[in-house]
């Protein structure tokens, strides 16, 4: 993304987030971009936006496909986004909201990479572990599964890492010896 295309994301997303983040329910609306966010990465939907050889008609036909949302809000900014011919910064602008509101909110999404699912109390127990460590709420734990790390876990929250995986040790001891 170039220095314009970056500078347009981030004026949607502050533009967006700026009408929102007083709304009571702008935890709902996060949720929902979410979901959007999911759809357009498992159906490759972007693959489509970011085609030159896809017209902009075609593009905004299939992002109203996805566009299902309960929030007024939300629609009006994807209608502006077409609008304005800028499907191909669906995707980019729609992760910019969710990071300003996490931003706004100090209140954000821990990713955790593990070889097992977690437990309620072994997630209640992380919550509690990256909110003291870094000082910020996490809104919710989204968990991936990677049997190559062999035990423990990499947890990854606004762009802080705690990797304590057994992989990362066994680097850690080979690169000493």
């Amino acid at each position: 993304m170039n220095a314009r295309e970056n500078a347009l994301v981030q004026k949607y997303a502050l533009s967006f987030v700026e009408k929102v983040s007083d709304h009571a329910d702008i935890w709902d609306i996060y949720d929902q971009i979410s979901d959007m966010i999911a759809i357009i990465h498992d159906s490759k939907l972007n693959r489509i936006l970011l085609s030159a050889t896809v017209s902009r008609d075609e593009k905004a036909d299939f992002v109203r496909t996805v566009r299902q949302s309960n929030f007024w809000q939300i629609n009006d900014l994807i209608e502006d986004i077409l609008r304005d011919g800028r499907a191909d910064l669906l995707l980019d602008i729609l992760e910019r909201v969710q990071f300003y509101i996490s931003k706004d909110k100090n209140e954000f999404e821990a990713h955790v990479v593990s070889v097992y699912p977690l437990t309620e109390s072994q997630k209640e127990r992380l919550r509690r572990l990256v909110e003291k460590r870094f000082s910020l709420r996490v809104h919710n734990i989204v968990e991936e599964l990677d049997p190559s790390l062999l035990g423990g876990f990499i947890v990854t929250v606004n762009h802080k890492v705690i990797d304590a995986s057994v992989r990362t040790q066994l680097k850690d001891v080979r690169n000493k010896l």
